[in-house]
Order: structure tokens, then sequence, then C-alpha cells
């Protein structure tokens, strides 16, 4: 029998870029891909545009067959076992994660007001090339490992086939479907039948449905007294009482002034010397204050004012007054009758939050004529198309099952 010293037994150290690769070489890999991501973003200095059907579908319908003849006929690729391979994958993830925390820490043009492109598309990471490159290779990754545990099928893989394939599913059905996302806005008069809305750029656009106002009601919060700035218009925000809601008989401190509510009307108009409750358009919140401190003792009426009624304040010295903010919105609601093209009629409330359903378009509530308030003549409303919604949720539906199959089951091996 021959004795092996194994002391003085060297094993061989891998060389970089010899296959199986590893983290290093995937890694290395990534930081090629996210270089050039950004050098094709810097050269281009645009961000890139989503595509429609049938474009969508046919890029879709490509990828996916590049991924199926991959798999069944390079299968045993060095390659291609990489690509599917965990180092790939931890990689692949690490890029989008580098995309997710720059859009979560940076303002994005989709989401902030007045941000202003930049070469790096940092303020559009959306729609820039690193973010569409990181996408590519982590769903490249995913599909080859989802299709190798998938072929030759085995039912203890289901749950590992099922999460990746609805993660698969949704990220490709979200990017994809992208194109196809239809989003207009449409103004709707009281007693006025409109079949056309806006897009995005003011253009108008004929709809197969049509919507008329019958009726905006609106519920209001209490309004607050606050203090202000009258030399430059600024209202005191810092304290406990600094945004007070108003309640009729309520007293507090604040700013060394004793501040009372000595009545409150709700809807109320300007009459002679004070306010007096009514019942028409354009009546305003009113509240009878009494302020004392060591230099001011004083009582009188204040009021918010609305588009019919002025407002009013109680000037305290040549710097400070008490006023009464507007009424913030509680819920508004647009009641209107539907009429649909070849289709039925109907009646129904849009809420906030709670969507119509017509035709497969998705109608919210969005706002309304802030001027008029709970008298607007005026509600907008918001109308969502996503044709892709559909297997976006499918796909999520698969993930949640196929985790929670792996989580009672266990930690299997992954390839």
């Amino acid at each position: 029998m021959r004795i092996v010293n194994l002391e003085n037994q060297k094993v061989a150290k891998k060389k970089l870029w010899q296959f199986p690769w590893d983290y290093k070489e995937s890694f290395i890999i990534a930081a090629g891909l996210l270089i050039t991501g950004y050098l094709l973003q810097i050269t281009t200095r645009t961000s890139i545009k989503a595509v429609s059907a049938p474009v969508n579908y046919i890029i879709g319908a490509l990828f996916i067959a590049m991924l199926l003849l991959l798999h069944f006929t390079s299968r045993t690729h060095p390659w291609v076992k990489w690509l599917r391979s965990v180092p790939a994958s931890v990689s692949a993830i690490v890029l989008v994660l580098i995309q997710a925390i720059i859009m979560g820490t940076l303002p994005q043009q989709n989401f902030v007001e007045g941000v202003k492109p930049d070469v790096f598309g940092f303020s559009f990471v959306l729609t820039s090339w690193p973010f569409i490159i990181a996408q590519l290779y982590f769903l490249t990754t995913l599909g080859l490992a989802t299709l190798n545990r998938m072929t030759p099928w085995q039912w203890k893989n289901w749950g590992f086939i099922l999460n990746h394939l609805g993660l698969f599913i949704a990220m490709t059905a979200g990017i994809l479907g992208s194109g196809d996302l239809q989003r207009y806005t449409m103004k709707l008069y009281e007693n006025q039948l409109v079949w056309g809305a806006q897009n995005e750029e003011g253009v108008m656009v004929p709809m197969p449905i049509a919507f008329e106002l019958t009726s905006f009601d609106m519920e209001t919060f209490t309004p607050k007294l606050a203090l202000a700035d009258i030399t430059n218009n600024s209202i005191e925000t810092k304290g406990v009482n600094a945004l007070r809601m108003i309640s009729k008989g309520d007293s507090y401190d604040y700013k060394g002034y004793k501040i009372k509510i000595v009545n409150y009307i709700e809807d109320s108009k300007f009459t002679g010397n004070g306010y007096f409750p009514v019942n028409e358009e354009g009546a305003t919140p009113a509240a009878l204050v009494e302020v004392k401190s060591a230099t001011i003792d004083t009582t009188a009426w204040i009021s918010c004012g609305s588009f019919a009624t002025e407002y009013s304040y109680l000037q305290l010295n040549d710097k400070e007054a008490i006023v009464m903010l507007q009424p913030e919105a509680k819920k508004y609601s647009s009641h209107v009758n539907v009429y649909v093209k070849d289709g039925k009629n109907d009646k129904t409330v849009i809420e906030v939050n709670k969507p119509y359903k017509v035709g497969g378009w998705k109608v919210y509530q969005l706002s309304y004529d802030e001027k008029f308030g709970k008298w607007s003549k005026l509600s907008v409303v918001e109308l969502v198309r996503d044709p892709w919604l559909p297997a976006v949720y499918s796909g999520i539906f698969m993930m949640i099952i196929g985790a929670a199959y792996l989580i009672f089951k266990g930690r299997g091996t992954v390839i």
C-alpha cells in the first residue's frame, strides 16, 4: 500500500477566468456591465422610451426564445452554466440593488417636479441604460436558473420553480408592459358630458367612455388656528399648539398669548359687524377668538375666507396675527353618469382610493378646483389602463405560493 504525504502535496490554485467562474469573475463582469451602462448613458445623453405593442411582445418573445435556445442547445457550455450559477445570480442582484439605492436616494423626474436630467441618468433611473442592462443581466440569470430546475421535471423542485418563475413573469411583464400603460386625466364639469381626456402632454384623446358630473361632494376637517408673521406671510409651525384645531370653547397658550375660541360657525357669511350662519354657496368657516397677553386683550372674528367671502385675521402687533388656515379635505367624491360605447350605461360615485372599474379602465378621483373647495363645479378624474397588470399579479401570486412552500419545507440547494 502506497502512503501519500498530504503535507507535501500542493493544490493547484485556480487562475482568474478559469472555468468554472466564481464570485471574483462574476463581480468583475457585473462591474463591466455597470461601467458599460454609464458609458452608454453619457454618450447618448437620453432616456430610453418604453416600447408599446406589438414591439414589446416581439422583444419579450425573442428574449424568452434566446433563453430556451441557450438552455436546450448549450446547457453544458461553461458560460451557460456560469449564467445560472449562484455567483452570477448574486452579482446580478447587487447590480439591481445599486440602481434601486440610487433611485430611492436621489429625486426622480417621474415623481418630483422640477428635477432636471443629469448626464449619468441618476434622476431617471428607470429609463437609463445602467438600469436596463442590470435588469437584462438579472432576468437572464433568473431565467436560466429556473429552466435548469424545470428540466428534467422533479416535483421536489416545484416550490423553487414557482417562486423564481413568478419573479421572472412579474418583472418581465412590468418592464415590457410599461409602454402599454395608458394614463389620462379628464376634467368633468357639472351637467356636461365629456368624452375626451388629456395625456401627459396635454393633448386631447378621444375615449370609449364618457362621464357626466352630477355633483361633487367634499367633507373637510375643522380648520386650524395659527400664528402668522405678516411681514413675510409665513406661518409659525414650531411648538405643541402652533397649529391648533378649532373647537368651540377651547383655550390654550402659545408664544405668551392666552387664546380662547369663544364661538365657531362652520358655514357663515359676514354681515354688518360679524359672521352669521348661512346655507349658501361660498359660505366660509368663522371663529370668534379672544386673545390675552401682557400687551393685548381683544376679541374679534376671523375667517379663512372663500371665493365669495374675504378672509379676516386678528392682528396682534406690527408683526404677528392670529389667522385661520383653509380647512383640509377629509374626503371628496364625484357623482357621475357613465356612458360606454357599445356598452351598458351606469351611475356611480368615484371616491379617493376607491377606483371605479369600467371597460378595462380604472377611474380614480384625482383633484378638484381648490379655489372653490367644497363648492367646486369641477372634478378631475384619472383613467388608467394597464393590460399587463394581470400578468404582474399572477407572477406575484406565484412568488408568494412558492416562497411559502420553501419556508415550510426548509432551505433547498440552489444550482
